[in-house]
């Protein structure tokens, strides 16, 4: 599997980084700012409201990476932004987690902290991680696999008004068919200062579109399904029951 990791050509540190674990075994693509949008990419963002700079250059550089993934006639490729910690089996999950899902796949979510309520699909490799589809997708872009069609329905022109993990969260508004991997082998330690400073103001964007943000929520139960979503809340409720008692034998301990 092609491994693409987007890093700033002033990030050596980061890129130092993804290459001790990555044995060198990718190829990097030049980071964007977001004062230096690419001509071809601008109109995208003729109305991006209240992104930062910092997301605005972290969105194009998405954008540029699903066109290489296209470019080079790759079914699907491995694309990470340089501040991510990997599992020394990374692609191997992700090579397993490709090969089960059933059916047309835009995207392949490999990390993110919010990953309840899901429903379990396969178990990878030796048992330690599963395939999923989840009823909210993630919103990182830490670490993914986007398909062919996937990139195609990413760089389909239109305004861009939130992040790109945002609007990948929201994808039932391009059509992305979406699944992940849990545990998470991809996750952020914030070892590294972000380059994309918090915005100063909370952002609710399911304000510009209540409508819509409640069908997309029903499009997910229905492709989720009613047992498997009671499943997913269970075994949510299961895991959480279990860490509060872990953390009290903890305390008791101390």
């Amino acid at each position: 599997m092609h491994v693409f990791v987007i890093n700033l050509a002033t990030a050596t540190d980061r890129l130092a980084h993804m290459d001790r674990q990555l044995d060198g075994r990718f190829e990097r693509i030049e980071a964007v700012r977001g004062t230096a949008i690419p001509e071809h990419l601008a109109a995208n963002f003729s109305q991006s409201g209240p992104l930062l700079p910092g997301e605005l250059g972290c969105y194009a550089s998405h954008l540029v990476t699903a066109e290489t993934i296209l470019a080079r006639g790759l079914p699907y490729a491995l694309v990470l932004e340089d501040d991510v910690d990997l599992e020394r089996d990374l692609r191997q999950i992700a090579a397993d987690a490709v090969a089960k899902i059933d059916g047309d796949w835009d995207i392949l979510s490999l990390s993110g902290a919010k990953q309840h309520p899901h429903c379990r699909l396969a178990t990878l490799g030796e048992g330690s991680h599963s395939l999923v589809r989840y009823l909210h997708f993630p919103k990182t872009t830490a670490a993914y696999v986007i398909s062919a069609s996937g990139c195609r329905k990413l760089l389909a022109e239109r305004k861009r008004t939130r992040p790109v993990d945002v609007d990948i969260r929201y994808g039932w508004e391009m059509g992305i068919e979406g699944y992940g991997v849990y545990p998470a082998p991809a996750w952020q330690e914030n070892r590294f200062e972000s380059s994309i400073p918090k915005s100063k103001t909370q952002r609710f964007y399911w304000r510009a579109n209540p409508v819509g943000y409640l069908v997309g929520r029903i499009v997910g139960v229905w492709k989720m399904g009613p047992l498997n979503l009671a499943r997913a809340y269970l075994d949510e409720f299961r895991q959480g029951r279990a860490a509060a008692i872990a953390d009290a034998q903890r305390r008791s301990l101390q």
